[in-house]
């Protein structure tokens, strides 16, 4: 059982499942490391929206770290698939607050550039937190499905593929 100081508690991720959605190859791969270092299991790093809500699938996930935009495009269908099941996400970005939807914008934001104790830190207060709350009531969204076989499946999971860590 790994476990890392952070200040006067220590964080043990020990069995939790974290989803990582991040394009940047080098701050994805930082990000899987340190959390694989405190024992998360970490599904990622998803350079795409497809491929995160392909990793996500049914499998049970503790904690999600979302960049904003992957590859140009916005991950907000990653968080709304999120809030719907309750699992607490952070946005790791660049991006200002204001650019979140409101319906998103009680999710912590951890600005870019960032260092390894504000990511332990921000994952420790997702997870210690009851209940991700819900502002307004939901409809399931509609989910433009990518037929299997697909040139635009074949291409997100060949990008997922390079992305690999060893």
């Amino acid at each position: 059982m790994t476990k890392v100081e952070t200040g006067p508690a220590v964080i043990d991720l020990n069995g939790k499942r974290i989803l990582v959605a991040e394009d940047d190859y080098l701050l994805a791969t930082d990000i899987c490391r340190d959390l694989r270092e405190l024992g998360a299991t970490v599904l990622g790093p998803a350079p795409t929206s497809f491929y995160a809500l392909s990793l996500l699938g049914r499998r049970g996930v503790d904690g999600a770290v979302l960049d904003i935009k992957l590859h140009g495009k916005d991950v907000f269908e990653v968080a709304e698939e999120l809030w719907m099941r309750r699992i607490p996400m952070i946005f790791a970005t660049a991006k200002e607050a204001e650019e979140i939807p409101p319906k998103f914008r009680h999710a912590p934001r951890l600005g870019k550039p960032f260092d390894r104790g504000e990511l332990v830190a921000m994952v420790r207060t997702i997870l210690e937190a009851e209940i991700v709350p819900r502002v307004e009531p939901m409809t399931p969204p509609e989910r433009k499905r990518v037929p299997a076989g697909s040139w635009e499946e074949r291409l997100a999971l060949s990008v997922a593929r390079s992305m690999r860590l060893p």
